[in-house]
């Protein structure tokens, strides 16, 4: 009787090794798939990350050039203004130095 025993504890003590040496396997398999898992979920949001950044950053862009452009033509505009004065002005003075130049030696 007591070597039924000892053979059950013997039987018990094999099956409790075989089920924790496949409770170790499967938990080193479990391991590497939420690793591997956890690998692909960490790349497809890192790509969905850069995807929503480019996206916001043309949003941005064109954002920018509508803001810029009506601020760009104001300024062409104004130069331009600016320029066609300082014709005028420059045609003016020389009308004037010429017409001093001629009444300065008509005169003499």
């Amino acid at each position: 009787m007591a070597k039924d025993a000892i053979g059950l504890v013997k039987d018990a003590e094999a099956k409790a090794k075989a089920l924790l040496q496949d409770a170790i396997q499967a938990a080193k398999k479990s391991k590497q798939e939420t690793e591997i898992l956890a690998e692909k979920e960490y790349v497809k949001i890192i790509s969905e990350a850069q995807e929503e950044a480019e996206s916001i950053r043309n949003k941005a862009k064109e954002e920018g050039e509508s803001i810029a452009g009506p601020i760009i033509d104001k300024g062409l505009k104004e130069a331009q203004t600016l320029r066609d004065i300082s014709s005028k002005n420059m045609d003016s003075a020389v009308n004037i130095i010429i017409e001093r130049v001629v009444n300065a030696n008509g005169n003499s």
